[in-house]
């Protein structure tokens, strides 16, 4: 079980991705916490056909988390989504 200030920081990590730019909001996809890895994987996906296709590619390792290679996932769907559609990165 983790401890209440554990889930603050991850309720804070949370909280702040409506506010901040998709460079400082990719790291969070390899955070320890599943629901930060979704909240940054749903704030990005605007944003897919801009990021880096090997970093995401690299976190479809199966050492990765669960959540982490299932964001990874979505975002490259989004990305091959969006260049289909002529759509072009940041």
């Amino acid at each position: 079980m983790l401890c209440q200030s554990c889930w603050w920081d991850a309720g804070n990590r949370w909280a702040a991705l409506d506010a901040v730019r998709p460079d400082q909001v990719e790291p969070l996809l390899d955070d320890p916490v599943p629901a930060v890895v979704r909240a940054a994987a749903r704030a990005l996906l605007p944003y897919a056909a801009g990021l880096d296709r090997e970093r995401l590619d690299a976190r479809l390792a199966p050492d990765r988390l669960r959540a982490a290679r299932t964001a990874a996932r979505r975002l490259l769907d989004a990305q091959d989504l969006a260049r289909t559609r002529g759509l072009s990165g940041l």
